[in-house]
């Protein structure tokens, strides 16, 4: 009986032990089925699930080690490198192990040990691939150089986003328009069929005045069968473009551009995809930015594409947009759609910063005329990192590494900058990023805030804020006259000379109800207008309560919008051309000109006539005040002397838009109401110089 037991037993056991290695043998072929696929997350926890019943087996190994190392897992990779490397077959097993040792190193900013490994693969010359052995020779170089780029010192703070932005998945491609941050998540799941795995979904999101992300809501394009990504906006910031993916497997995407409209209303027109020679068909189109370019003296769409006629997978691309069409001057448009697009010129690929490798995310900055991308071809501290190159008429300059701060060892991508050039964002799936697998420390891109040393533009960052100069058959205006709402076709004026105005005339600057001092007649104020701003903009949230109060769903997130939109891209926006304003009122009263500023005050027409008359002059003499105060005095002698001259006429609610409520009892419309809100305003009609 005894010995039949033991049978039984053996038999269960090899049992037991067959139907484990066929479901080992099954998640192996899993595993090869993931990478195949590209999808190096699920081949690493298949692989990995064999491996813990089989850890001294090279090949899978080799397997897990080169989905770790794809998926960004560098520790993973190396701990699997390194047990093939100390086994004796690994040389005619694995050849390349010591080149995969050498790759994650540098990945993890170990240069030293980098190159040891590099050295160790080419001293092994007989097993060496031909091209392997070149490119390890070429890596030490590199390794050398990074070295020397990592021991310089940084002034750029770079700060994580927090879990207010940034999830575990991939967060890229910031996009700065006002105070409100635009971003791309991959956190979004697809809606399949009953039954089906979720994929994953791209889609824009949005963060206003240092908020929490979120959707934009209010008809923003969004699909739940493709990715959104990649928002750029043309300088008015009326313009925006976007992309369009879908997966050709777990890892590879292509591409397409789009673009919408918003109208002077906040509303989102219906996007549509441009045609050719935008957009490749079998091509990926991507990564889009528009930037005022000072030779073309008009903007150009910047972007990354694998297209014919590069160096290789992706390149850097421009193309010059018609001024004509991309213009404030036609908004907002007829009808409900998009009219019949413009002519679009054949791009240039930007032959002298593109490498057979790839090169992304451009973002053209106005303020110095440089161009920022990542590469991976070019000479950096591993993976992607951030380059500049500054633009010399129809070229550029040798691209230059961003340096420490900026860049890591790891993927560093996507820098924009405010207009001011201070601060900015970039992605990256440096330490201190979110992992979306914590034993692996891997996957995934989060958003950083990017805090530079001022830069010294070469051109004002009133040129690069402002909408750029029209082209149009029209002969420019006068140099010494500039009216709200026109542009010139001069060319820009070089950094040695006086700082165009012609950027200001048109400028609104905003106030709370009955402000400043409120219930009172008198016609003065001692307060200044950015005293004024501030306590304005302190009360976005109030605003925004009190215009959604009694609103639900889509009714209440569209009020909400509208109110956060009128903060962020008139009032804080306004406060800060008139800073721009006054340093360039000083460069040019320095250099001898007399200058004079047309203003007009204005009200809602909630109060008397008589009162909002008062209340208008009492506004003009707070931003006359600032003017005043502005660095310590600094254009108070100009004012005194006749040199700067501020007209003023005070127009009370004569002006106010017809349709906006004067009831009392209405507060919401005649108080919080963004169109009521825009009315309260001190403008600069026409700025006169000579």
């Amino acid at each position: 009986m005894k010995q039949f037991l033991i049978l039984i037993q053996l038999l269960v056991f090899t049992q037991i032990e067959v139907l484990t290695a066929q479901t080992l043998r099954a998640y192996e072929r899993a595993g090869d089925s993931a990478f195949e696929k590209k999808d190096y997350g699920a081949a690493v926890q298949y692989y990995g699930d064999v491996l813990r019943r089989h850890d001294s087996d090279l090949s899978l190994l080799w397997k897990y080690g080169e989905s770790a190392r794809l998926y960004n897992a560098f520790p993973e990779a190396e701990r699997s490198y390194k047990k093939i490397s100390e086994s004796i077959k690994y040389q005619s097993k694995h050849p390349l192990v010591n080149y995969r040792l050498a790759e994650v190193k540098k990945n993890q900013g170990d240069y030293q040990t980098a190159i040891e490994y590099f050295e160790r693969y080419i001293s092994e010359k007989s097993l060496a691939d031909t091209d392997y052995y070149d490119k390890a020779v070429a890596e030490i170089a590199h390794c050398q150089r990074a070295q020397t780029i990592a021991a310089a010192p940084t002034t750029v703070q770079v700060t994580h986003l927090g879990k207010e932005i940034n999830s575990p998945w991939y967060d890229f491609a910031p996009s700065i328009f006002g105070d409100t941050l635009f971003y791309s998540s991959y956190r979004f799941d697809a809606k399949n069929g009953k039954g089906k795995s979720k994929r994953k979904l791209s889609k824009v999101m949005i963060a206003s005045n240092g908020g929490r992300g979120r959707e934009p809501g209010r008809g923003f394009p969004t699909t739940d069968t493709a990715h959104i990504a990649h928002t750029a906006f043309s300088p008015d910031g009326h313009y925006v473009f976007f992309t369009v993916c879908k997966d050709l497997d777990n890892n590879d995407k292509r591409c397409e551009l789009w673009m919408t409209v918003i109208d002077r209303f906040n509303r989102w027109l219906p996007p549509v995809k441009l045609p050719e020679p935008v957009n490749m068909a079998g091509y990926t189109t991507t990564q889009p930015n528009v930037g005022y370019d000072a030779t073309v003296q008009g903007p150009v769409l910047w972007f990354a594409s694998d297209r014919p006629g590069g160096k290789g997978k992706l390149d850097l691309w421009r193309m010059p947009l018609d001024s004509n069409f991309f213009c404030p001057c036609n908004l907002p448009m007829t009808g409900k759609k998009i009219p019949t697009l413009p002519y679009f010129e054949q791009p240039v690929n930007i032959s002298e910063l593109n490498t057979p490798e790839n090169e992304a995310s451009p973002f053209f900055f106005a303020g110095d005329q440089k161009l920022y991308f990542s590469s991976e071809g070019l000479p950096g501290l591993g993976g992607f990192d951030i380059f500049y190159a500054t633009k010399d008429s129809n070229h550029f300059e040798a691209p230059v590494n961003a340096g420490t701060g900026l860049n890591t060892s790891y993927n560093d991508l996507y820098l924009v900058l405010r207009k001011d050039g201070a601060s900015g964002y970039l992605s990256s799936n440096r330490p201190g990023s979110l992992y979306l697998d914590d034993d692996n420390k891997s996957c995934c891109n989060d958003l950083f805030e990017v805090k530079m040393p001022r830069l010294q533009p070469v051109l004002p960052a009133s040129h690069a804020s402002s909408t750029p100069p029209k082209t149009d058959p029209m002969p420019p205006l006068p140099a010494s006259t500039v009216e709200a709402g026109a542009t010139s076709n001069h060319s820009i004026e070089k950094a040695t000379s006086a700082l165009p105005l012609d950027g200001f005339a048109g400028l609104s600057l905003y106030f709370d109800n009955d402000e400043p001092n409120k219930r009172t007649s008198s016609t003065t104020t001692h307060q200044t207008y950015a005293a004024s701003m501030l306590a304005y903009l302190g009360l976005q949230s109030a605003y925004r309560k009190q215009f959604v109060a009694g609103l639900k769903g889509r009714e209440a997130e569209a009020a909400a919008q509208l109110v956060d939109d009128f903060f962020e891209k008139n009032i804080k926006y306004g406060g800060e051309r008139l800073i721009q304003l006054c340093e360039t009122l000083l460069d040019n009263l320095q250099q001898g000109r007399v200058i004079e500023l047309v203003v007009n005050g204005y009200t809602s027409p909630r109060a008397a006539s008589d009162y909002n008359l008062n209340l208008s002059k009492r506004r003009l003499a707070s931003v006359n005040n600032e003017l005043e105060q502005f660095a310590n005095g600094a254009l108070r002698p100009f004012l005194t002397s006749g040199k700067l001259i501020v007209s003023e006429m005070s127009l009370g609610e004569t002006a106010a838009t017809a349709g906006v409520s004067d009831d009392l009892q209405d507060e919401r419309n005649s108080i919080y109401h963004p169109n009521a809100a825009r009315e309260r305003r001190v403008e600069i009609m026409q700025i006169v110089s000579r």
